[in-house]
């Protein structure tokens, strides 16, 4: 009787040991990363782990998406650029690997938890690719601040991260407010149609060609560029040419973070480059300069995800009337607010 008793108690022990191990060999297998094959923006196939956990992002604009998707927890290595900025929170703590333009390989390899992979530019670092497959860490190229490619690049990163919800709740805010300035600058009238000069970073450095931002921004909220005529995409034009054109309103693009942006809080650089302007030769005789229709607005809500708030910020000072129901600054604050979780601050747009 005493022996039956053991061999049973020994045949549980048994049991609940295979019961265990295989238990334990199916969370294993569970949790073993497959593989899934994605098409970048640069139209080539990767082949990546899946689902993703650990990511770099060499680009802020590819930071931006990943934090809009919820998806912050998982970024592991940032640009340089990104270090101590506010309006990156936690983010501008993590490892600096470099720039865009000189990537650190090394520190990328060395990071802890190893990358998945890195989110970079279209463009810019060409060798990345085979500077990182020795080290089993693939690259994925998306812009997340072209316009004409943003649904797809949105909806793709979703896919990567597992994080599509997150990515229609994203896709519905950005459509419906361009939706909102197409169907308002449709009532425009062929007579009412403002030509804008755009100008760029540098001094007479105009936006033309479709494949701008900004050109896509003019055409948008219903106003012309006086560049359009141009193939080259940043074209450097002469203050006779501009003077000729005599656009009805300029539209400068603010690059210095020190001038307008997030952690800005006051306006003095920007009236500094404002008056700068209005004095310069060549558009101090312009209609643009002469009626005050000159607008100075941060390159980071026009060269970025948040272009549509760039657009509604443009439209509206083009076009008070017509959009006089649409506050820029609320969408931008729901924007911050419900995609990043961080609060409206600093200055992004100046006008007189």
């Amino acid at each position: 009787m005493e022996k039956k008793f053991y061999i049973k108690v020994i045949s549980i022990v048994v049991l609940i040991s295979m019961v265990l191990l295989v238990g334990g060999c199916v969370d294993y297998f569970e949790s073993d990363k497959e593989k899934i094959t994605i098409v970048d923006s640069t139209g080539n196939e990767v082949e990546i782990n899946y689902p993703v956990e650990n990511v770099v992002t060499l680009t802020s604009d590819s930071a931006e998406a990943v934090r809009a998707l919820d998806a912050e927890n998982k970024i592991v290595g940032i640009s340089e650029y990104m270090v101590g900025d506010s309006f990156w929170g936690d983010i501008g703590e993590k490892n600096s690997i470099g720039t865009i333009f000189s990537p650190n390989v090394e520190e990328i390899a060395s990071l802890e938890p190893k990358p998945d992979i890195v989110i970079t530019y279209t463009d810019w670092s060409e060798d990345l690719e085979d500077d990182l497959k020795p080290f089993g860490i693939d690259v994925v190229r998306l812009d997340f601040y072209k316009m004409d490619k943003m649904e797809e690049e949105i909806e793709l990163l979703g896919e990567i991260l597992d994080k599509e919800n997150e990515a229609t709740e994203l896709l519905n805010f950005y459509n419906k407010h361009l939706d909102e300035i197409k169907d308002l600058s449709s009532n425009l009238n062929a007579s009412d149609v403002k030509e804008v000069y755009i100008e760029g970073y540098q001094e007479w450095s105009t936006a033309a060609t479709n494949e701008t931002n900004y050109h896509q921004i003019i055409e948008l909220v219903g106003a012309k560029n006086i560049a359009e005529e141009f193939d080259t995409t940043y074209p450097k034009v002469s203050d006779e040419w501009v003077l000729e054109k005599n656009p009805d309103v300029m539209v400068k693009i603010v690059q210095d973070s020190n001038t307008l942006g997030y952690e800005v809080n006051s306006t003095e650089k920007a009236e500094q480059m404002y008056e700068e302007i209005v004095d310069r030769k060549g558009l101090s005789n312009t209609t643009a300069i002469q009626d005050d229709e000159l607008i100075l607005v941060s390159q980071n809500v026009l060269s970025t995800m948040q272009n549509p708030i760039g657009a509604l910020i443009i439209a509206d000072f083009i076009y008070p009337n017509i959009f006089e129901d649409i506050d820029p600054e609320e969408v931008h604050k729901e924007y911050l607010m419900k995609f990043h979780g961080i609060e409206h601050e600093g200055i992004w747009h100046y006008i007189q």
